[in-house]
């Protein structure tokens, strides 16, 4: 996946402004935070994309509720 800017976006179907949703999820040894942009007239996806990553230790696990396994 590519590194990407969480910013507005224009949607290919209708050239409305699509804002991302960003989603934390947890791989095991690493935390990656993702950028998912979906149409807001339609609601199809279209595209998404890497903002963050950072590698844990083994002995760290995450107790947040925001972060999906």
């Amino acid at each position: 996946m590519d590194y990407v800017q969480p910013k507005k976006i224009a949607s290919p179907w209708t050239g409305s402004w699509s804002t991302p949703t960003i989603k934390v999820r947890d791989y095991g040894d690493e935390i990656v935070t993702e950028a998912w942009w979906y149409c807001p007239d339609s609601g199809k996806f279209i595209t998404k994309g890497v903002v963050k990553r950072e590698v844990v230790s083994k002995q760290f696990k995450s107790s947040d509720p925001n972060v999906e396994s």
